[in-house]
C-alpha cells in the first residue's frame, strides 16, 4: 500500500495558551497592552517580532495589572516561532 506524503508527516499538536486569557478581566484589557507591546517594540524588526512583543506584553501585564501570563513560547515549547 502506497502511503501518502501527508500521512508521513509528524502529527502537530494544537498551540496552548495561558487559561487566564480566557478570564472576562484579561479579555477586557488585552486589546490596550496588545497596542502598547507593539508601540513599543522597533517597527523595523521583522525576523522574530512576534518574540518581542509577546516579551513586552509579559511585562506590562505583570507590571501594570499584575498578572502573570505565559507566553505562546513558553505554552509550547516544542513549536519554533520566527
Amino acid at each position: 500500500m502506497k502511503r501518502r506524503k501527508r500521512e508521513l508527516l509528524p502529527k502537530t499538536e494544537p498551540l496552548k495558551h495561558d487559561p487566564i486569557e480566557d478570564t472576562e478581566y484579561f479579555k477586557s484589557i488585552i486589546e490596550e497592552v496588545d497596542k502598547e507591546a507593539e508601540s513599543l517594540v522597533d517597527p523595523e524588526i521583522r525576523f522574530g517580532r512576534f518574540s518581542f512583543i509577546e516579551r513586552e506584553k509579559k511585562r506590562i501585564l505583570k507590571e501594570k495589572y499584575n498578572i502573570d501570563w505565559k507566553t505562546t513560547e513558553e505554552m509550547n515549547p516544542n513549536w519554533d516561532f520566527i
